[in-house]
């Protein structure tokens, strides 16, 4: 089934043009000489709320307006990047915002979406658990929801990130998206998919939360019973409706990486380019240590969110120039 449409990703990535930055991608000239193929790095992290969710979000809440209809009120459940990105959009719009947060929510994310406005509802372990009292909320507050990926808008939105990486750089062999409900790489590999087939979209999940590598085993949506790992944003136990079809039709291969070496590419990425991202946003670079990808090669790296908690940032980063 077709949920996605070329020319309408097009139109998202006018719509939201004046709400987000097109990030750069580099070549990183150590890693490429480590790993022997050419590594890229496409710099999402460097929105203005930390992460590429802002494109999802500004597209959903924009194509609503577009519509006529009438917004108070900005609904949505989150551990982190996604509801900053609600807060930070309520705010420039004058909305008010509610962001139902999961136990695996950090402090840091929290203290980010209350900066930017949102009221704060603590609930459930996981973020599917939050989401059923997110809804339950904004029906009975005539509130609008947005879901973190099981959305076409926000699908919409986050797959000009896709169009962007092309229109940057079209001699591209792979593609590294990380993966929790799959939204992001469901865009992307629609997107690059339908501008060029033979690019390779590869995801990236922790072992910890293998929603997505499982469903496609299975066939079918699933719903893992626990999902800890340190990169939270991912830590997604079922895959969208939505980003499941899309993924089963444009998406080459999901692959597992330990939670060492998500560890490791965070660590890696600091050292050797001076990147401070998040465990989530550098997951994707995981991927590399372990992969088969064949020599000069052009290898695309999203990067995905720089919102560290102050706890990892202590414990590993700092703490590896100390020992």
């Amino acid at each position: 089934m077709t949920y996605l449409n070329l020319e309408e990703v097009r139109r998202a990535k006018e719509r939201i043009k004046n709400f987000i930055i097109e990030t750069p991608l580099f070549k990183s000239e150590f890693f490429s000489e480590k790993f022997g193929y050419n590594v890229y790095f496409k710099c999402d992290f460097l929105q203005k709320v930390g992460s590429f969710k802002i494109r999802g979000v500004s597209n959903k809440v924009m194509s609503e307006i577009e519509k006529g209809t009438k917004i108070k009120t900005l609904v949505t459940a989150s551990s982190g990047n996604h509801g900053i990105a609600v807060a930070y959009f309520a705010k420039i719009l004058g909305l008010k915002s509610v962001v139902f947060v999961p136990k695996i929510g950090t402090k840091y994310k929290i203290n980010l979406m209350k900066f930017f406005g949102a009221e704060i509802i603590r609930k459930g372990k996981y973020s599917d658990d939050a989401t059923k009292y997110a809804i339950e909320y904004s029906q009975r507050n005539d509130a609008s929801f947005i879901h973190s990926y099981d959305d076409l808008k926000v699908i919409e939105g986050q797959a000009t990130l896709g169009l962007e990486i092309y229109e940057q750089f079209k001699d591209i062999d792979y593609v590294v998206v990380p993966v929790g409900g799959g939204g992001l790489i469901a865009g992307i590999s629609f997107v690059l998919k339908n501008l060029n087939k033979k690019i390779k979209i590869i995801g990236v999940q922790s072992k910890n939360a293998p929603s997505v590598y499982l469903a496609l085993k299975k066939n079918k949506i699933i719903k893992i019973n626990k999902a800890k790992t340190i990169a939270e944003g991912i830590a997604v136990r079922t895959v969208g409706n939505y980003a499941f079809d899309l993924i089963k039709n444009y998406v080459d291969k999901i692959e597992l990486v330990s939670e060492s070496n998500i560890i490791k590419a965070t660590l890696d990425l600091f050292k050797k380019e001076r990147l401070l991202l998040e465990p989530t946003g550098a997951s994707a670079f995981a991927y590399l240590y372990n992969s088969k990808i064949e020599k000069n090669s052009n290898v695309v790296v999203i990067l995905t969110g720089r919102n560290v908690s102050n706890e990892f940032l202590v414990s590993k980063i700092l703490k590896s120039y100390k020992d």
